[in-house]
């Protein structure tokens, strides 16, 4: 079995929550809470959050090690034809694990997914970024680099972050962790060639406290990705999700 901690809950067709940067999968008891009665719901800690505790050999990590760690867990589950929601990072998990495990995804919701490879104006935004984490690395450590991102510091590598702030994942690998994967999200594109065989349902999704550079990527998504659906919830939050799969 693989290693990534995850709780498998309710009945009916599956569904696998995957949470963003700085949180753990814990942000969707609520949600989980709501919708077991319908849904079989399961929510792993990727690798490095929450009870996922990385091993002292992990350096570095791709979009694509994250969506194959998702997908080997699906399959270990035993299933199929899944409904995806990722929120963030999570997301564009989401969208890879859709791109390179067709037959384990039939749908997936993306909410608010960064990919700021695909925006021009993200660019000076991202150096920027690496610049002032790197200056709060050095003055406080890991810790006051994670602090940064998780109080809106970081304009675009953490456009929002501070919406979920009280739901951050407090444990002692997570700083390690968000340093460690800051560098897959700008390191990912959407691949012409790639989206043009995607077979699952995409629907992107933006919320009422969208950032507007998160509402710009969002909207390049729905542009790249063939029949992609844009959805703007009602519900901010982890509640949108709930809401998406009432």
């Amino acid at each position: 079995m693989t290693d990534l901690h995850f709780n498998d809950r309710g009945d009916g067709p599956p569904v696998l929550l995957i949470h963003g940067t700085g949180t753990d999968s814990s942000i969707f008891d609520d949600a989980v809470g709501a919708l077991a009665g319908n849904w079989r719901l399961v929510t792993p800690d990727r690798r490095g959050w929450g009870q996922s505790v990385p091993s002292d050999e992990y350096r570095q990590t791709s979009i694509a090690e994250q969506a194959i760690e998702i997908a080997s867990l699906t399959r270990e589950l035993g299933i199929r034809d899944a409904t995806l929601a990722g929120l963030g990072f999570g997301a564009v998990v989401a969208l890879e694990m859709a791109l390179a495990d067709p037959d384990l995804v039939a749908r997936a919701f993306l909410v608010e997914p960064p990919v700021f490879a695909a925006l021009k104006e993200a660019t000076e935004g991202m150096s920027a970024d690496v610049e002032a984490i790197r200056t709060a690395a050095a003055d406080g450590g890991e810790d006051a680099a994670y602090e940064l991102f998780l109080r809106g510091g970081l304009r675009t590598l953490g456009a929002g972050a501070e919406r979920f702030a009280e739901d951050a994942d407090r444990g002692p690998a997570a700083p390690r962790s968000f340093l460690i994967e800051v560098p897959a999200v700008p390191a990912w594109s959407l691949d012409p060639v790639r989206l043009a065989g995607l077979e699952a349902e995409i629907t992107v999704v933006t919320l009422p406290s969208t950032p507007p550079l998160l509402a710009r990527a969002a909207e390049t998504v729905i542009d790249r990705v063939p029949g992609a659906e844009p959805v703007h919830s009602s519900r901010d939050g982890v509640a949108a999700i709930a809401a998406l799969l009432a």
